[in-house]
């Protein structure tokens, strides 16, 4: 068995590679930033339910819990139970909230006289949060290597 072959480890690098990619895009919107008429572009983000979705895990969200308080648990759409109002269903809102739903809006981006929209600001600050995930799963992943390392060594 490889690295390879583990999904939380095989989603770290699809990320790592998605933030790879997310920096050369702003590296392009900023090197256009006097471009007349550049639009700036970004990357689709990772959606990391469907990456789970295609695992090969016998862990499944459908699957429901067995054994928590037999008929105190509210059943949920997705199978699992909430037994508080305070905690998160699935979709990610609270049980106690009623049609709660996330709405994204864009802001619309400040345009130049000679039509470029690209905010450097902006695209500095898109640069600094890839650096910092970046970083952030790196050390997550030589974490995961370490404790599979002290794993394999205590047998």
């Amino acid at each position: 068995m490889t690295t390879q072959n583990l999904t939380l480890l095989k989603a770290m690098v699809q990320k790592m590679d998605w933030l790879e990619e997310r920096q050369k895009v702003i590296a392009q919107n900023i090197a256009n930033a006097d471009t007349p008429g550049y639009r700036p572009n970004e990357i689709t983000p990772i959606n990391f339910k469907a990456m789970l979705s295609k695992t090969s895990s016998s862990l499944s969200l459908n699957a429901g819990i067995a054994g928590i308080g037999a008929g105190s648990a509210a059943p949920v759409a997705s199978g699992l139970a909430v037994t508080n109002a305070a905690h998160m269903s699935v979709g990610g809102a609270s049980a106690g909230a009623v049609n709660s739903q996330e709405r994204e809006q864009k802001r619309p981006y400040e345009v130049a006289p000679a039509g470029n929209a690209v905010v450097l600001e902006e695209q500095l600050l898109k640069m600094n949060d890839t650096y910092t995930s970046h970083r952030f799963i790196t050390n997550l992943y030589q974490k995961n290597i370490d404790m599979l390392k002290t794993a394999i060594r205590s047998q």
